[in-house]
C-alpha cells in the first residue's frame, strides 16, 4: 500500500485516497492506457492493423460482451499514424443517413455544432454517399486514407450493413478509399452467414475473436491496471486473483466491476491486501445492491443448513435450466447460495476472521464492518454474481466518443 497522504485520507470514503493511487484502476472505461495485452488481445491487435495497413476493405472482431473489444480499436486506431482519419461509431441504432452523418461529423467534413444547426440535414443517402466520395478523393491526395470502426454491429439493421458493403466499394485507381472494421458480439457471426449478408460476408478479410481471460492472466490483468493506476504495491494475493477469475469467468469488464468493489471492501476493512474472503465480501454486496437487499447478518449466515445431495442436484438443475434467471426468486435464491458455496467448497460454519490490515487509527475513525461476514457468509450462485457484475458493467459510466 502506498503511504497516505494524509491522516484524513482514512476518512476519506474513496478507497484511492486510502490506497495512495492517482486514479482509480478500474473503471469501465475504454482509456487504451489502460489496455492489457493477453495473448487474445496481441493477436487481434496484430491482424486488424495488419488489415488496415494492407488497406483491405472489412475486418470482423468478435467477443462476448465486456471483453475489451472497444478498448482495443482505440488502441489499433492510435497506432495508425496522423495521416488517417477514423470514424468511430458507437451507437448502432442509426439509420443509414444517420451513420454517414456521422461518419461525415468524426472525419472532420462537417461538425458537431453544424449538424446541430442542421447541416446536412436535408441530404439523402446517395447525396451524403457523393459527399463521403469527394472527401475521400481529396485525402487520397494527401496520402492519407480512412477507416470506420463500427461498435455493436450486430445491432445493426440489415439495410444498413449492405450499405456499409457499398461503402468499401469505393476506389480510385486501383486503391480502395475508405476500409471497415465490424465490431460486436458473437452474434453477428450468425448475422452475416444469413442469405442476405453473402455479398457482405464475402468482402470480410480477417475475421479476429476476443477470448475471456485464463485465470493467470486475470492475475496479470490486475496487476496491470493497479501499476497504471499507480498502485504498485497494492496486491490481490494470488488466491484472491484466482477467485476473480472464477466468479467473472475470465471477461475484463466483469473482473473490473468486481475489482473494484474488492478495493471498496478493503478500504472499509483497513488491509494491505485483498484476500479471498475480500472478493466475497465484494460478491455479496454487488448481488445484495442489485436485488436492494440488506446485506446478510453473522447469525444468519450460521443458521443456514447445507442442502440434501439429492436437494443440491435438483436446484442445479433449476439454475441451469432456468439460465440465471430464476435467481431473483428469493427462495430459489437463497438455495443457490447455499448450494454454490457447497460446489466450491466453502466453509458454512462460522468463526471469527482475524484481520491481516493494519489497525485504524482511532482518529479519524474509518469505516467498520462486522470482518466475521467474510468467512461466514457464502458466495452466491455463478448466476447471481455474473447478473449483479453485468448490470453494474453496464451502468458504471459512459463510454466517452471522442476523436481520434
Amino acid at each position: 500500500m502506498q503511504p497516505l497522504a494524509s491522516l484524513e485520507a482514512l476518512a476519506d470514503p474513496i478507497y484511492e485516497a486510502f490506497y495512495g493511487l492517482k486514479e482509480q484502476p478500474f473503471a469501465i472505461s475504454t482509456d487504451p492506457k489502460f489496455l492489457f495485452m493477453s495473448a487474445s488481445h496481441e493477436r487481434a491487435f496484430e491482424e486488424l492493423v495488419t488489415g488496415l495497413r494492407r488497406q483491405e476493405g472489412i475486418l470482423l472482431l468478435t467477443g462476448e460482451t465486456g471483453t475489451g473489444k472497444t478498448t482495443i480499436c482505440r488502441k489499433v486506431l492510435g497506432s495508425l499514424g496522423d495521416r488517417t482519419f477514423s470514424a468511430l461509431i458507437l451507437n448502432p441504432y442509426m439509420s443509414g443517413a444517420e451513420m454517414l452523418r456521422a461518419i461525415l461529423r468524426d472525419f472532420g467534413f462537417v461538425s458537431r455544432d453544424d449538424l446541430r444547426r442542421g447541416a446536412l440535414a436535408q441530404a439523402d443517402v446517395p447525396q451524403l454517399l457523393d459527399a463521403l466520395e469527394g472527401f475521400l478523393a481529396s485525402i487520397r491526395s494527401l496520402d492519407s486514407h480512412a477507416v470506420v470502426v463500427i461498435d455493436e454491429a450486430q445491432s445493426l439493421p440489415a439495410e444498413v450493413l449492405d450499405q456499409i458493403r457499398l461503402l468499401t466499394a469505393h476506389e480510385r485507381e486501383g486503391r480502395r478509399l475508405i476500409q471497415v472494421v465490424l465490431v460486436g458480439q458473437p452474434l453477428l457471426l450468425q448475422t452475416l452467414k444469413t442469405e442476405p449478408m453473402y455479398a457482405l460476408t464475402e468482402r470480410v478479410t480477417r475475421r479476429v475473436t476476443l477470448s475471456p481471460l485464463p485465470p493467470p492472466e486475470v492475475e496479470a490483468y490486475i496487476k496491470h491496471r493497479l501499476q497504471v493506476a499507480g498502485g504498485g504495491s497494492l496486491t490481490f494475493t494470488p488466491e484472491a486473483a484466482a477467485l476473480v477469475a472464477d466468479l467473472s469467468r475470465g471477461l475484463p469488464r466483469r473482473v473490473n466491476v468486481l475489482c473494484d468493489r474488492a478495493l471498496q471492501e478493503g478500504r472499509i476493512q483497513g488491509a494491505t491486501s485483498i484476500t479471498p474472503e475480500i472478493v466475497k465480501q465484494a460478491a455479496r454486496s454487488l448481488v445484495n445492491a442489485l436485488e436492494d437487499r440488506p446485506p446478510e447478518t453473522a447469525d444468519e449466515a450460521v443458521s443456514a443448513e447445507a442442502p440434501s445431495p439429492e436437494d443440491a442436484s435438483e436446484i442445479l438443475q433449476t439454475f441451469w435450466q432456468t439460465n440465471g434467471r430464476g435467481w431473483r426468486n428469493r427462495g430459489l435464491a437463497a438455495a443457490g447460495v447455499v448450494l454454490a458455496a457447497s460446489l466450491l467448497g466453502y466453509g458454512y460454519y462460522a468463526h471469527d476472521l482475524v484481520s491481516s490490515g493494519p489497525a485504524v487509527p482511532a482518529r479519524p475513525a474509518a469505516p467498520t464492518r462486522d470482518l466475521r461476514l467474510a468467512t461466514v457468509l457464502p458466495v452466491p450462485s455463478d448466476e447471481a454474481i455474473s447478473a449483479a457484475i453485468e448490470a453494474f458493467g453496464r451502468g458504471s459510466g459512459q463510454l466517452p466518443d471522442d476523436r481520434h
